[in-house]
C-alpha cells in the first residue's frame, strides 16, 4: 500500500496511525488482550519492513471487513475482533483517511499485525534469518508444503506447479546480490502472435493488477511471452507465513491478468477447456 502511505503523510504518517491504533486498543479493557505480549516496537518494525509481502488485492475484496489470518492459537472471539477493526476505522477516520482508501489501508495494517501476533506465539521456527535465505532453502520451503518444485540449474529458477494454494505455474529466483526474491509467471502467446500484439495486454494488465510488473518479449525460439514479475526484500529476514501468502497471491493476481486478454491471444495453461461438447461439471 505504498501509494496510500505516500498519500497520508509517508512513513511518519503510517507510524502515527499504527501507534495510535495500538494505544487505543490497549486502553480498552475488552480489547487489550489483542496485543497481549506483543510490543509496539515489533508491530511497528513489521509494518515498515514487510509491506511488500502483502500484495494489493482486487478492489472488490476490500468490500468486506478484514479477517483474522493469524495462527489459531492467537485468534480471539469474532465479536472482539470486529470491535478491534471498528476501532482501527475510527483511527483512520480521525487521521482524515478517505473512506474509499480506509478499507485497503485497514486490511494491509491488520494482515501484518496478525503476522506479528502469530510470530509471538510460535513454538516452531517460522522465520528465515537473512543469512538462511538461499535457493536451496526456498526449494525446501516449497517442498515442505508438498508443492512440486524443481530447480533449473541453467537459469537458477525454482519452478513450481499448481497446487497447495498456487493457482498458476510460477518460477522463483533468489537474487543474493540484491537480497531479494523474484516471483515470475509466464504465458506463451498463440502461434503467429507477435510482441506488438501483446503490448496492449501488458498495458491493460499493468492497470488492472498494479502490484505486478508485466512485460512481453520473444524467447530464444521466437515465441512471444507474456511475463509478470514481483519481488520482495530478504535483507531483514523472511517470515515463512508471509512468504507463503505472497507466493499464493502472486499466482492469483497473475491469473487475474488474463481477464484483459479479450482476444485470447495468450495461452492460459490452467484455463478450463472449451467446446468439449458436454456440460461443465
Amino acid at each position: 500500500m505504498n501509494d496510500l502511505v505516500l498519500k497520508y503523510g509517508g512513513v511518519a504518517g503510517l507510524k502515527k496511525l499504527v501507534e495510535t491504533f495500538y494505544e487505543r486498543v490497549c486502553k480498552e479493557r475488552g480489547l487489550m488482550h489483542y496485543f497481549f505480549s506483543v510490543p509496539l516496537v515489533q508491530i511497528m518494525a513489521d509494518q515498515l519492513t514487510y509491506p511488500h509481502y502483502i500484495m494489493r488485492k482486487p478492489d472488490i475484496d476490500y468490500r468486506t471487513s478484514p479477517k483474522q489470518t493469524g495462527v489459531k492459537e492467537i485468534r480471539i472471539a469474532l465479536h472482539v475482533f470486529e470491535d478491534v477493526i471498528k476501532l482501527l476505522y475510527v483511527v483512520l477516520s480521525d487521521a482524515k483517511v478517505h473512506r474509499n482508501d480506509a478499507p485497503r489501508m485497514a486490511s494491509h495494517i491488520i494482515e501484518l499485525v496478525e503476522e506479528t501476533r502469530s510470530r509471538a506465539a510460535d513454538t516452531k521456527k517460522a522465520f528465515y534469518k537473512p543469512a538462511e535465505i538461499t535457493t536451496d532453502a526456498l526449494l525446501t520451503f516449497y517442498r515442505s508444503q508438498t508443492i512440486e518444485a524443481k530447480l533449473d540449474e541453467t537459469t537458477g529458477e525454482i519452478r513450481t506447479m499448481v497446487m497447495q494454494g498456487l493457482s498458476y505455474p510460477m518460477s522463483t529466483v533468489f537474487n543474493e546480490r540484491e537480497s531479494s526474491i523474484h516471483l515470475i509467471a509466464r504465458a506463451k502467446a498463440k502461434e503467429s502472435v507477435e510482441v506488438n500484439d501483446v503490448q496492449p495486454i501488458v498495458m491493460a494488465a499493468s492497470t488492472k493488477v498494479p502490484p505486478i510488473h508485466f512485460s512481453t518479449y520473444a524467447d530464444e525460439n521466437g515465441i512471444t511471452i507474456f511475463e509478470g514479475r514481483y519481488q520482495v526484500a530478504t535483507k531483514y529476514g523472511v517470515p515463512k507465513r508471509l512468504l507463503q501468502r505472497v507466493t499464493n497471491h502472486f499466482t492469483w493476481r497473475f491469473e487475474e491478468a488474463f481477464k484483459v486478454d479479450e482476444q485470447e491471444l495468450l495461452i492460459n495453461v490452467v484455463a478450463p477447456p472449451k467446446n468439449r461438447g458436454y456440460d461443465k461439471i
